[in-house]
């Protein structure tokens, strides 16, 4: 039988055995010491586990420690260096004080304001995530790829957090249309008693916070914007791609529809109103239907907000699918005589102050399949219509393209006139409008660079 003992000591462990009955041995009690064969621990104390197995971790370096060949707080301490970590530098949005932006490529800022990295994907799923920067990080920031004319031109962009690029470029060339946007304002004091004209609401926020340098605002009045939409067009409610043209329609129907409640508003304040998109984008065309063979016909007006045209296969300009739109066509129509076709055409019957043209990049296949036609269209920067009231000469100021190779995915951007300048300048200074990031370019470039990929247009009047 042997019984341990010295648990409690520092540096010898005794073993005692008791003399056995069967054995004639004088031995009644071993002293063995392990100081040797332990490990000792920093604090001068022997590990629980070297007391019962005697297994040392480092016997040469505990060797020296317990008999005081050396010195443990004389020993000198090696520092860890820290692994070289390659994301550290990945995700820096802006540089160090010694690794400052080429001067041509980032102005310095005229002001302080919070940096925001802006990150997206190619695909279907053309999304932007924001990240914000503290301002402990400070340095010379950059939103755009050049310098702009104005300082604050670079925060003209909106933010794009889940796939509205649609709604953004919808925005853009809204906010371009200045007299459009000033007959909203200037009937606030109507609409804004009214809960249902949230649209309108909405619209001009965001026009007060075009200059915002405050991405996180923006965003939130982004998606008031999108609810607004949404409450009466419940498609617009997910977070997936939209056609940029169904989005737009559907706005300038939802504000139309305020247009009673609105009047009767004013009324009760004493006031009148008058619907900014009847002002200046409501415009009448005529349908005229006659049976080839009696004569006999039918006159129909029909209100329009928008022209859709068909793309002229090869290449085509504005005008010839302007006149295509409008020329003599042949239709099945059963008149009272018994004849069976008829002649129809259609014509302006008064011009707004904007036309917007949506020109038909999409179409269905005969496997009743979506896909994007990619042929090439002159943008005309001027245009003349006629009508029964008489003629009229547009300019272009805005549009909106799609880019991507098919229906199912792309990404929309806008291009803008610069609204300091006016039509007759000769300086031909645009934007354009890609989210958060603005670029400087001009309407010559546009119209070239467009061709392919345009899908609205628009054109402001000359008064």
């Amino acid at each position: 039988m042997f019984r341990v003992f010295g648990c409690c000591r520092k540096n010898v462990v005794h073993v005692e055995a008791d003399e056995c009955r069967n054995t004639h041995s004088s031995l009644s009690r071993v002293n063995i010491s392990l100081t040797s064969a332990t490990t000792v621990n920093s604090d001068g104390k022997i590990s629980i586990w070297n007391r019962l197995f005697g297994r040392p971790t480092n016997y040469q370096r505990d060797k020296k420690r317990v008999t005081g060949l050396v010195d443990k707080t004389s020993e000198p301490k090696e520092k860890k260096k820290k692994p070289f970590r390659w994301w550290r530098k990945r995700n820096r949005v802006t540089p160090a004080p010694e690794e400052p932006l080429p001067k041509k490529l980032c102005p310095p800022a005229p002001h302080k304001h919070t940096v925001v990295k802006v990150t997206g994907g190619k695909g279907p799923e053309f999304q932007r995530v924001l990240l914000p920067v503290t301002e402990k990080e400070e340095g010379p920031t950059c939103s755009v790829p050049e310098p702009l004319a104005h300082p604050q031109r670079k925060c003209l962009g909106l933010p794009n957090p889940a796939q509205i690029c649609y709604m953004n470029s919808c925005l853009q060339s809204l906010l371009t249309l200045e007299d459009f946007i000033k007959s909203i304002s200037c009937q606030e004091p109507v609409w804004s008693t009214t809960p249902n004209a949230a649209v309108m609401s909405s619209l001009m926020d965001i026009s007060r916070s075009h200059f915002s340098s405050d991405v996180w605002h923006k965003i939130r009045l982004l998606i008031q914007f999108k609810s607004a939409v949404a409450a009466l067009n419940p498609e617009f409610n997910d977070l997936d791609q939209k056609d940029v043209h169904e989005f737009f329609t559907s706005v300038l129907h939802q504000m139309r529809s305020l247009d009673a409640q609105l009047r009767m508003t004013a009324a009760s304040m004493g006031r009148t109103y008058s619907c900014p998109v009847e002002d200046h984008m409501l415009f009448k065309m005529r349908n005229i239907r006659t049976c080839k063979r009696c004569g006999e016909g039918s006159t129909r007006e029909e209100e329009y907000t928008c022209l859709s045209l068909d793309l002229i296969r090869g290449k085509g300009t504005i005008e010839q699918m302007l006149e295509n739109y409008l020329k003599e066509t042949e239709l099945e129509y059963k008149c009272e005589c018994g004849a069976t076709k008829s002649r129809n055409r259609m014509s302006f019957v008064n011009l707004p102050r904007v036309l917007v043209l949506h020109l038909k990049r999409f179409r269905f296949t005969p496997m009743f399949q979506l896909k994007k036609v990619h042929d090439p269209v002159d943008l005309s920067r001027d245009l003349v219509v006629s009508s029964s009231e008489g003629g009229a000469c547009y300019s272009l100021v805005s549009t909106i393209s799609h880019l991507g190779h098919s229906a199912k995915s792309g990404h929309y951007v806008s291009d803008g006139m610069d609204l300091d300048v006016e039509q007759e300048d000769l300086s031909d200074r645009w934007f354009t409008y890609n989210d958060a990031v603005v670029t400087k370019t001009t309407g010559h470039s546009v119209c070239a660079k467009r061709r392919n990929s345009s899908y609205m247009l628009f054109y402001k009047r000359h008064d």
